[in-house]
């Protein structure tokens, strides 16, 4: 279920230890807008000031159920406030997960590095274990490391923090993606890549939430694996192009 309103509204209606995930994409606070594109899109509502972390870090505290984590993309700038925020919310810290995006320009063309990374941060509510998942098999499978030690399993368990490599998905969607099926969006994040989030953290049937839900991914990813979903967004026009996505199953 998706819905027009602003991400504390939605989060204070969510029943306190109910949720399993939160999954989302807050404002950067950079007034981010795309200029690699013929048609530019429209900017994030609420980007151009810096987004207040504690609130909401303070209600995905609440609505998490015990053991289960908080995935939040953020910009590498604003990591250490944002990390900060979060963890005064009674969260745990980890290490946080850095994929691969597109390739995309800035303001500045000829004085900054080409954004190719987002950075998520990672955090627990109590200790956390990643679910068993068919994601990426061992190379070593069945092999005995060492004289004593069990076979390698037959899938990894264990990931690293950067999600670099043909092994591992886009964090977001490419321009090819977003004018094929009119699903336009600044910061489009990766159906696949998100689909992993949810695949370590949750079982069928667990709820996954979104507050800032933007292009859908996060929707369409929980859905179509079985998990149930709540978010919102601020903006109308983005709670109707999650809807479509939706609809298209994308």
């Amino acid at each position: 279920m998706i819905h027009n309103c602003d991400c504390l509204e939605l989060l204070r209606g969510v029943g306190s230890e109910s949720a399993t995930v939160v999954i989302t994409d807050p404002p950067y606070g950079i007034n981010y807008q795309n200029n690699y594109t013929k048609e530019k899109h429209a900017r994030i509502v609420n980007d151009e000031k810096v987004f207040d972390y504690e609130p909401f870090a303070r209600e995905s505290f609440r609505i998490l159920r015990d053991n289960t984590a908080l995935f939040s993309f953020t910009g590498w700038s604003e990591y250490p406030h944002n990390y900060y925020e979060i963890r005064r919310a009674g969260f745990s810290l980890k290490e946080p997960i850095i994929g691969q995006k597109r390739a995309s320009g800035k303001t500045d063309l000829y004085g900054t590095f080409q954004t190719n990374s987002d950075w998520c941060i990672f955090a627990h509510k109590g200790h956390f274990k990643f679910r068993g998942t068919t994601l990426i098999h061992n190379k070593r499978a069945g092999t005995i490391p060492n004289i004593g030690r069990q076979p390698v399993a037959e899938f990894k368990t264990r990931f690293p923090s950067a999600w670099f490599g043909t092994e591992y998905p886009w964090s977001s969607e490419n321009s090819a993606f977003q004018n094929s099926y009119g699903i336009q969006h600044p910061t489009i994040k990766g159906r696949k890549f998100i689909e992993w989030l949810i695949l370590l953290s949750t079982d069928p049937g667990d709820l996954v939430v979104d507050p800032f839900v933007g292009s859908g991914t996060t929707a369409v990813a929980a859905i179509g694996l079985g998990r149930r979903f709540i978010g919102c967004d601020i903006s109308k026009e983005y709670c109707e192009l999650a809807e479509k996505r939706l609809r298209m199953n994308l």
